[in-house]
């Protein structure tokens, strides 16, 4: 039997995490269910608290990573931890098919992918910016790079340093792979609540990108992140007017960039470039009558 813990970080989400914790409380490796309310203003942690969970209470909201960290620091040292977003529900009695890779030794990290009926619910930048990260920086090829609902064994998120705010999932993705961790991907059928495209959606997803850029920045150096996430945009907004769906846009940026880079390489810097002598133009100023070099004649 497997001992897990799992850890549900909830910002003002009275509303989903009583039903998101009665529901992890009927997977069967279960033991404890920690409720960590980051900053609620609603009664978030009187729901959880009534629906049978360990409650841990932060004065202020201190952003997903730090909820997560409260967690791990109250949890003891379980063999695998579950981390679970708030806005689940009752899909959440789904969550030991993560559980279940790691069980039988086959991973040491599951990452669940939502059932594609569900669609994106922005436009796409940030996920193929993580997803050409990943590629690129460990070799996966991730369809849902930064989903939150992870399977994660023990001694390997407790040795992890995570990464502040919303760039948790990327950050644990390139350190445990940089570990070298086994990484899979689990098609589970989890619903949440999707972030809408108003105003306050874009706002949230703006956010979002920012901490996941600062993780990878902090990861690979700022040169690497700023490419990938150039190329990210141009590929994404390229796939737009072809009307490509945003699962295969990275895909397709990954080989349209290996293939440049081939090429160049193989080429070589154009022959005009390659016959270049920058230093003829200077042989001509000093040439020129006054010009610095000039040889002082008899008439002079």
């Amino acid at each position: 039997m497997t001992h897990a813990v799992a850890i549900v970080p909830a910002f003002d989400r009275a509303d989903t995490v009583g039903a998101t914790v009665t529901a992890l409380r009927t997977v069967p490796d279960v033991l404890d269910v920690i409720v960590v309310d980051d900053g609620s203003r609603d009664r978030t942690a009187a729901a959880a608290a009534a629906a049978g969970a360990r409650v841990i209470e932060l004065a202020r909201n201190r952003g997903k990573a730090a909820a997560v960290a409260a967690g791990i620091a109250a949890s003891g040292a379980p063999d695998v931890y579950l981390l679970i977003d708030a806005d689940l529900g009752g899909s959440a009695a789904l969550a030991g098919d993560l559980l279940q890779p790691i069980a039988l030794g086959e991973a040491d990290m599951t990452i669940a992918v939502f059932d594609a009926a569900e669609g994106p619910s922005g436009f796409g930048l940030v996920k193929a910016f993580a997803a050409r990260v990943l590629r690129s920086e460990t070799g996966l090829e991730l369809a849902e790079p930064l989903s939150g609902q992870r399977a994660v064994r023990g001694p390997l998120l407790r040795s992890l340093q995570l990464a502040p705010g919303f760039g948790l999932e990327i950050g644990l993705t390139l350190d445990a792979a940089d570990r070298g961790a086994r990484i899979s991907e689990v098609e589970i059928g989890f619903s949440h609540r999707q972030t809408g495209r108003d105003l306050s959606g874009f706002a949230h997803r703006a956010r979002i990108g920012r901490h996941v850029y600062l993780a990878v920045a902090a990861r690979t150096g700022w040169p690497k992140a700023v490419y990938c996430l150039a190329a990210s945009l141009a590929a994404r907004v390229t796939s737009a007017a072809r009307g490509v769906p945003v699962r295969d846009q990275g895909q397709q940026l990954g080989r349209a960039a290996r293939q440049s880079w081939q090429r160049a390489r193989q080429l070589g810097p154009p022959r005009s470039l390659r016959n270049l002598r920058p230093w003829r133009p200077l042989r001509r100023l000093r040439s020129l009558p006054g010009g610095r070099g000039r040889r002082p004649t008899s008439d002079s």
